[in-house]
């Protein structure tokens, strides 16, 4: 059953990566002695490469003995072999906000994925189990992790895959004893100091007992299913991805599109914000479930800001939800509310917020000979802030205002396409402030003609047909203060 389970995976695994090269993550533990023996058994009628990984991390006395044991196996074996060591791997903890055991595996997958780096046709093998899946399912639940936690250890992560995952440390020692595989002892794994090892020792015989012979691989087995039912989700979220900005640190979404997201969906979609935000430590299922009811429809908290460890906060605005470092959501208190100055015929208007004055002015006769003389066209007007149009195309009262979720509009210069603001802003990287208090000129009908400063729109151009033209003017003031 070992052997089954392992060449499966060894097999589909290879030819969805198309690698050639198997290196196993081995500490000279049983389990990781147990894979790299099956990894043998699997290349020795192929052309396949395999190598050994090991890093030290310097915990333990006996650590470098650990080091020697693999190294003299993979020479003796005659195996390629990359080892590596971590030092004062204590003090850098005490120094961040991670655990002993986090920082080790940081450290550890670090060093993997430079191999892989280094490798491109390479695939590395982790000797997690069920037994240790189990165990990791436990210790998310009694956190109050959600459907992301308490799917265990996924089976495969970019090129890093997990064979054993539905074998039991039970049946991998049975599969040690009948091959006469050596191995090394880790004493670390009987210290009460990990909260892994108090749930190994003590909660695992109890569940055992009362779950009766093959629950281990049920409970795993449970784990890998809700897995595949967390794939679901994601591609869902995956739909709507396109939707959230990363821009200077700090990454957010409309507030009104998460108010549209089925409520069900809602935390996994804030879950995945606060991990792209760079978020140390998994979020609890609870304080995801508190933050979608704060973006909600149904929210009645007077709550904006929750502070989500490791210097990230959560904000949300009247039409914005934040995540990033404080001080950088900190600026966004700068964001302008909404505007809105109708301009019922030509005309000078003032803009609120200090932002400058706008002039609409029809161009006379003699004006628009000139215009057309010397063949200015509309995007190559003598001034940022000066726009001529068709003076046809126009239906007042027109509007100036900022901007709407979900704006569109022809950018000049791309043959009448449509285009998001979002996308258009994106691309020159303008901040949140700078977003909420671009000017937009608007027709009676709700189109785009101008971003202000930056872009006209096709429909409006000037063309030979053009008969009438009008003069836009805009006069910005100096840049208003950082609140409001």
């Amino acid at each position: 059953m070992v052997r089954r389970t392992a060449f499966e995976f060894f097999s589909r695994f290879l030819s969805e990566t198309g690698a050639e090269e198997i290196w196993i993550a081995c500490s000279g533990g049983l389990d990781s002695m147990a894979l790299l023996k099956l990894a043998q058994e699997f290349v020795a009628e192929t052309h396949l490469t395999l190598g050994v990984i090991h890093l030290n991390h310097n915990l333990r006395p006996d650590a470098f003995a650990d080091e020697q044991f693999v190294a003299d196996y993979a020479l003796k074996s005659q195996l390629p072999l990359v080892l590596g060591q971590v030092r004062d791997l204590r003090s850098k903890a005490l120094n961040c906000n991670h655990s002993l055991e986090t920082l080790a595996r940081n450290y550890r997958y670090a060093f993997f994925q430079r191999l892989l780096e280094s490798r491109s046709q390479a695939v590395v093998m982790t000797a997690h189990n069920a037994s240790d899946q189990v165990e990791t399912i436990m210790m998310n639940l009694m956190r109050g992790s959600g459907l992301r936690g308490i799917k265990g250890i996924p089976k495969r992560r970019g090129r890093i895959g997990r064979p054993l995952l539905e074998v039991t440390r039970t049946r991998l020692a049975e599969y040690v004893h009948e091959n006469r595989i050596l191995f090394r002892e880790d004493p670390s794994n009987l210290s009460s100091e990990f909260k892994r090892n108090r749930i190994r020792h003590e909660l695992m015989p109890v569940i055992r007992k009362l779950g009766g012979s093959g629950v281990e691989e049920r409970i795993a087995g449970a784990g890998l299913r809700l897995a595949a039912d967390l794939r679901i989700i994601d591609h869902r979220i995956e739909d709507l991805w396109h939707e959230v900005e990363y821009i200077n640190g700090r990454i957010m979404v409309s507030r009104r599109l998460l108010q549209e997201v089925e409520a069900d969906l809602r935390p996994h979609f804030l879950g995945r914000m606060i991990r792209r935000a760079g978020a140390v430590k998994q979020v609890s299922a609870r304080v995801l479930c508190e933050l979608s009811e704060l973006v909600g429809d149904s929210c009645k908290h007077q709550l904006s800001h929750y502070d989500l460890g490791s210097g990230l906060v959560f904000k949300t605005f009247s039409d914005l939800v934040v995540i990033g470092q404080e001080n950088l959501v900190s600026e966004l208190t700068a964001l302008l509310p909404e505007y809105q100055i109708v301009l019922p015929d030509y005309g000078f208007c003032r803009l609120p917020y200090a932002l400058g004055d706008f002039k609409l002015r029809q161009m006379e006769v003699c004006e628009v000979a000139d215009f057309f003389k010397f063949g200015i066209c509309g995007n190559q007007a003598e001034a940022r802030y000066t726009e001529i149009v068709d003076a046809d195309k126009l239906e007042f009262p027109l509007v100036l205002r900022n901007r709407r979720p979900g704006d569109r509009f022809q950018p000049l210069g791309l043959n009448g396409k449509s285009c998001k603001l979002k996308k258009f802003f994106n691309a020159r990287s303008f901040s949140p402030c700078e977003r909420s208090s671009k000017p937009l000129l608007c027709n009676a009908g709700g189109e785009i003609i101008w971003v202000v400063g930056e872009r006209l729109d096709h429909r409006f151009r000037v063309t030979r047909q053009s008969c009438n033209l009008v003069e836009l003017n805009f006069l910005p003031h100096p840049p208003v203060p950082a609140a409001f």
